[in-house]
């Protein structure tokens, strides 16, 4: 019997280069990191290469449990703002023709032509107490007072929202746009109304890109300092501003790198959840003959 011989096919040199930028850029540093977090520091600030679990130790006393577990709560929160905000425009552009889809995204992308301090700058001056939405409802006297929402949790839930919203429509919008129209009049056909095709063949269809643009939104929320530094000040200080703070302020890399490693495990569970939800049978299309 003549056997047949495999050939495996080289590895394009494209390829090649990306997966050593990755390494270069993405894996090496992590384990640089990783290992930085099971060393020490000394009181004058160098590193001693005594291995120890002491960073990690630390990284669950109280404080820091508890600046985590509001990081946690205020980007689930924040994400499902942006799944409430975000579901009907991405549908509404996955519906819409011509020029109306391509100028909705258009608008949808306009604000990152900008650079994102300045994005996060320009908030500033709408949101603060001499801003132009206080100004504008004193004006007409609709308050009496300016209404604090700079440097409150409102602030940044704002800057949540306006900044990472797009990441979340995407993957929507795609998902409805590549949903076949002619499912939707199946189960209208079959005496189904407007919840239930939406619930039941919308959604099922769909879910996928709900949960993958949820996890953009929702996965770089937890390792974000820029927005809770500017909009909510030192009393809305999220778990990425601790770790900025341990490794440029108070030079202790590797408490910084302990924090750091605890947010890579953090994201892990959170793509495995993901996975685990993708896979569990249940959450298959339903038919409407129930």
């Amino acid at each position: 019997m003549d056997s047949k011989s495999t050939t495996t096919k080289p590895i394009p040199i494209t390829a090649m280069v990306f997966i050593g930028w990755l390494f270069l850029m993405t894996f090496l540093p992590f384990l640089i990191i990783l290992g930085m977090s099971f060393l020490e520091r000394t009181p004058v600030g160098t590193l001693s290469f005594h291995f120890n679990l002491n960073n990690y130790i630390r990284s669950f006393q109280y404080i820091y449990l508890k600046v985590l577990f509001k990081t946690v709560w205020i980007a689930l929160i924040a994400t499902l703002s942006c799944l409430a905000v975000g579901f009907p425009v991405a549908y509404h552009l996955a519906r819409s023709k011509g020029w109306m889809k391509q100028l909705g995204l258009v608008l949808l992308f306009i604000p990152f032509w900008t650079n994102f301090i300045l994005r996060i700058y320009g908030l500033v001056s709408l949101l603060g107490n001499h801003g132009l939405i206080n100004q504008v409802l004193l004006h007409f006297g609709i308050i009496k007072t300016p209404i604090e929402i700079l440097y409150t949790r409102t602030g940044v839930y704002i800057g949540l929202l306006y900044n990472y919203l797009p990441f979340l429509v995407v993957p929507i919008f795609s998902s409805l746009e590549k949903l076949d129209p002619l499912l939707r009049e199946a189960g209208f056909d079959l005496g189904a109304n407007r919840i239930q095709v939406f619930w039941r063949i919308v959604i099922p269809n769909i879910k996928e890109g709900v949960f993958i643009g949820s996890l953009f939104v929702f996965i770089p929320m937890l390792g974000e300092y820029v927005i809770p530094d500017l909009l909510g000040g030192a009393k809305e200080a999220f778990l990425g501003n601790v770790m900025v703070n341990q490794f440029f302020v108070m030079q202790d890399w590797p408490f910084g790198s302990a924090i750091a490693g605890l947010l890579s495990v953090l994201l892990l569970i959170t793509l495995w959840l993901q996975t685990r939800w993708s896979r569990t049978p249940g959450l298959k299309m339903e038919g409407l003959d129930a």
